[in-house]
């Protein structure tokens, strides 16, 4: 699916109880910024709270490397630091029957740790990307590349998983932020911790 596009979460019909999240990347060779970690995080979302696309509804519910289990989500394969080994770096599964009942919206948010104080952004990182797969099929539900995002990005929105009348869907938003780290995301989404 491309920029913008959207795809209903179904299976024949039927509402589909999971997706799952991936991140993955290799270190930039030859880089004197040091090393590249790269971050996949989850928030869950009320559509109607504050914020552009909401506000969080339940702070326990947020996937992200500093809460790597929660009632609705799992980080599976924990937080991959160097992006170093083959296949995916970082898997999050997102049950939709165990989100809280005033979650409507599931932000997907991919980062750099440290981008800022390393001089870093996605562009160095050429084969980054972030996919949704159908947790029960394996299907491709939405793909971004994180390098062709703005220049300078260090965070980015990748996608964003919505419900309406009790029917999820993705929608592929690959919208980046320059200049952006995982703390200003929580800050976008209503967080006053």
């Amino acid at each position: 699916m491309t920029k913008g596009g959207s795809l209903p979460l179904t299976k024949n019909s039927t509402p589909l109880q999971a997706v799952r999240l991936e991140l993955s990347w290799s270190p930039p060779k030859n880089s004197s910024k040091g090393s590249y970690d790269l971050d996949a995080s989850c928030f869950p979302l009320s559509s109607t709270g504050g914020g552009p696309m909401g506000k969080i509804t339940e702070v326990d519910h947020i996937c992200y490397w500093g809460q790597q289990k929660t009632p609705s989500m799992e980080h599976l394969a924990g937080d991959d630091r160097t992006g170093d080994g083959n296949g995916p770096d970082e898997v999050i599964l997102i049950h939709f029957n165990a989100l809280p009942a005033s979650c409507d919206l599931i932000a997907i948010v991919g980062t750099i740790d440290k981008a800022i104080e390393r001089g870093q952004s996605f562009a160095e990182v050429a084969d980054a990307k972030m996919q949704i797969f159908n947790n029960q099929t394996n299907e491709l539900l939405a793909e971004a590349r994180l390098a062709a995002l703005d220049a300078g990005s260090t965070g980015c929105l990748f996608a964003s998983i919505r419900k309406k009348d009790q029917v999820w869907t993705v929608e592929n938003v690959s919208q980046g932020y320059p200049g952006k780290e995982l703390p200003d995301f929580f800050q976008l989404f209503g967080y006053q911790g």
